[in-house]
C-alpha cells in the first residue's frame, strides 16, 4: 500500500479506498509514535504493522486528499459542465440576438417617454432587473400592464422582434440553472486546485524512486 500511494497508482487506488484511508487515518502524533516502532515491526500486530509502514510516507494526509480530489475531479467537471455550457451558450445568444437587442431599445425608448420631465429621463440604459418590473407596471386604469403594451407595440410596428425567442434556444435550459449553486461548486473546485498547486510547489523532494506524487499530480491536472 505504501508504494501504491507513492506511485499514485490509479489502477489500485479507488475513491472508496482513499476515502476509507482518510477516515481511518490516525492523527499525526499517532503516526509519529508508530514510525518509532519500525525496529519492533515483527513483534507488532498486523494493524500496527500497517500503521508503521504507512507512517513512513511523508505528508500522507495531503497526498491522500490530493489523490481523492484527482479521482473525483472528472466527475465534478462532468456535473457542472452541462450547466456551464447552457449558461455560456444562452449568454452568447443574448448578445448576438438582433431582435432581442431591438426589443431592449424599444423598452428604453418607452421608458424614457414615460419618465419625461423626471430625473430618470433620457437614460442611456437600464439594469436587467428592470425587465422583471414590466408586468408590474400598469396603466392608470389598471387594465393593461407595460409588458402587454410593449407586446402590442412590437406586434403592430416591429413584428420581427416578436421572434426573438427563436434566437435564444438555450435560454430555457439556462434559466433552470441555479447561479448560486453553480458558482459555489466552481469556487470550491477552484480552491481545491489552488490548494493542490500550493502543495505541489512546497512538496518535499521524492523520498524514493517510486515517489511519483508531484509528477502525477502535475500531469493529471495539466491535461484536465
Amino acid at each position: 500500500m505504501k508504494n501504491v500511494i507513492l506511485e499514485v497508482n490509479e489502477k489500485v487506488l479507488t475513491e472508496n479506498m482513499v476515502q476509507s484511508l482518510l477516515k481511518l487515518l490516525p492523527e499525526q502524533e499517532q503516526l509519529s509514535v508508530l514510525s518509532e516502532l519500525k525496529d519492533e515491526y515483527e513483534d507488532l500486530a498486523e494493524s500496527e504493522q500497517f500503521g508503521v509502514v504507512i507512517s513512513s510516507v511523508k505528508k500522507l494526509k495531503p497526498r491522500l486528499s490530493a489523490i481523492l480530489f484527482q479521482l473525483q475531479f472528472e466527475e465534478q467537471v462532468n456535473n457542472v459542465k452541462p450547466d456551464v455550457v447552457a449558461v455560456t451558450a444562452a449568454c452568447e445568444e443574448l448578445v448576438q440576438s438582433e431582435n432581442f437587442s431591438q426589443l431592449l431599445q424599444i423598452i428604453l425608448l418607452v421608458g424614457n417617454f414615460m419618465n419625461a420631465g423626471s430625473r430618470n429621463a433620457k437614460a442611456f440604459g437600464f439594469t436587467i432587473s428592470y425587465l422583471c418590473k414590466l408586468r408590474d407596471t400598469k396603466s392608470a386604469d389598471q387594465k393593461q400592464t407595460l409588458l402587454h403594451f410593449l407586446a402590442d407595440v412590437c406586434q403592430e410596428s416591429y413584428p420581427n422582434v416578436m421572434h426573438f425567442p427563436d434566437e435564444l434556444i438555450h435560454l430555457e435550459k439556462a434559466s433552470r440553472v441555479s447561479a448560486e449553486t453553480l458558482q459555489k461548486n466552481l469556487d470550491q473546485m477552484g480552491k481545491q486546485i489552488k490548494s493542490l498547486e500550493k502543495d505541489i510547489e512546497t512538496f518535499p523532494p521524492p523520498q524514493s524512486e517510486n515517489d511519483k506524487f508531484v509528477e502525477k499530480m502535475t500531469i493529471s491536472f495539466t491535461v484536465l
